[in-house]
């Protein structure tokens, strides 16, 4: 992961690096570092935002409401993703 994935990756979550560097528990500057390239970007790290970027996509399957309009929603998926 380059240091332009891992920054999309915080925009798609709605993240700044101080969130990331919250969540963590490490400080503001160790993730700037990062972003600067002035630290290499920890393997740990880009896992740890490829998972929060996994659970956002399963929240949003997750936590979408049984309606009719849901339940098409996803067969049209489904069928698309099939062709």
């Amino acid at each position: 992961m380059t240091v332009d994935e891992f920054k999309t990756g915080l925009h798609k979550l709605g993240w700044k690096q101080s969130d990331f560097a919250l969540a963590t528990g490490l400080s503001k500057v160790a993730v700037s570092n990062w972003m600067t390239a002035n630290a290499p970007l920890p393997i740990w790290a880009q896992h740890h935002l490829t998972l929060l970027l996994k659970l956002q996509d399963l929240a949003g399957e997750l936590l979408t409401p049984p309606t009719k309009i849901a339940r098409e929603e996803k067969r049209e998926a489904a069928h698309q993703q099939a062709e």
